[in-house]
């Protein structure tokens, strides 16, 4: 009898064992069809013998598969920091919720030593009631380091994600896909040189205003001439 279940009990674990190979294997294949599907949906060993001349458009569909996955991480990204915000927010609530339950059980403990003191009430009570609240308090302190802990790994979380974020969105910013570039080029074309000013030779040329501003030459006075002399006269009277 015992060796008939023992027997059974192999047959049990080989028949489990199957079947989870089986499973795996199926999911497994599972796995790679839409791991493959999600890939591409184009059987690569035909496209590969396509010649060159007729694969147009093929580059500027796969700049623009790039740019969209790039920006997908992006997306990807911000969506982990809004549910790391949403925790450290959750956290937050937590740990002010455990402070309120601190704060309230230090003021029973307070009273409840006050009662004692004062000599009220059940000696022995009012030992177990305080020491009840203070297990309760210690435990509180507890569950606080622990969401510490967490607030701590989440705000880690928050930077790295941010500085990620910023650098994907730099990373994006410096994709442009060929039609884009083609169409820039198009509303923009290049200079022709037509309004281009001369250059500079670094002349000064007189205006008007500057010519007319020069004060003019004083003419020189006219010079005597001999026949003119006007002390010729007076030696001719005096001769004579």
């Amino acid at each position: 009898m015992k060796r008939f279940f023992c027997i059974t009990a192999v047959l049990t674990v080989a028949i489990c064992l199957l079947s989870g190979c089986t499973a795996t294997q199926n999911l497994t294949s599972s796995i790679t069809t839409t791991v493959g599907a999600m890939t591409s949906n184009v059987d690569d060993q035909l496209f590969s013998q396509v010649p060159e001349e007729g694969r147009q458009g093929i580059p500027e569909a796969e700049s623009d598969l790039k740019i969209s996955r790039e920006k997908l991480k992006l997306a990807d990204m911000k969506e982990k920091l809004a549910g790391a915000q949403k925790d450290y927010s959750g956290y937050l609530a937590d740990m002010a919720d455990k402070d309120n339950e601190a704060a309230a059980l230090t003021l029973d403990i307070a009273k409840y030593e006050a009662i004692d003191r004062a000599g009220l009430g059940d000696k022995d009570k009012n030992v177990k009631n305080i020491a009840k609240l203070k297990t309760k308090k210690h435990g509180i302190e507890g569950d606080k380091i622990n969401i510490e802990a967490k607030i701590s790994i989440v705000e880690r979380t928050i930077k790295n994600l941010t500085e990620q974020i910023r650098q994907q969105e730099e990373v994006v910013a410096g994709l442009i896909s060929p039609k884009t570039e083609a169409e820039q080029q198009v509303s923009s074309p290049p200079p022709t040189g037509e309004d281009e000013k001369p250059a500079d030779t670094g002349a000064v040329k007189e205006g008007p205003a500057e010519k007319a501003a020069e004060p003019a030459e004083p003419e020189a006075p006219p010079q005597p001439t001999g026949d003119t002399d006007p002390g010729a006269g007076d030696r001719e009277i005096g001769k004579q």
